[in-house]
């Protein structure tokens, strides 16, 4: 009898078939997409942030490597003209100009 009265009470309490959610399936599918994009958009950071680094350390390397090789200044109250150091900030300057981009430029 008590097996009679657990299965009607199963089958009362059993909640009711529904059909797949398709607005759920599309958020889903859509958040998957959004993190794929997001995950490619960072992997391209990170590559260019490697380029950058590297092309900044070659640039340091060269600027040392002639600093090594300029005979010493006169004085050191100015940065030579044709020196290393010129050359330096000249190149920082311009990489600055370059790389600047302006306020509304989309990435």
């Amino acid at each position: 009898m008590t097996d009679d009265i657990d299965l009607r009470l199963k089958a009362l309490l059993a909640a009711p078939e529904r059909a797949p959610d398709a607005a759920f399936t599309a958020r889903v599918a859509q958040a998957v997409l959004a993190e794929a994009r997001m995950r490619a958009a960072a992997r391209a950071a990170w590559t260019r942030f490697a380029a950058e680094m590297a092309a900044t350390a070659s640039a340091i390397l060269a600027f040392v490597l002639l600093a090594r090789t300029a005979p010493p200044a006169d004085s050191a109250a100015y940065i030579p003209l044709f020196g290393p150091a010129a050359a330096g900030l000249l190149l920082l300057a311009l990489w600055v100009a370059v790389s600047v981009r302006p306020s509304g430029a989309r990435f």
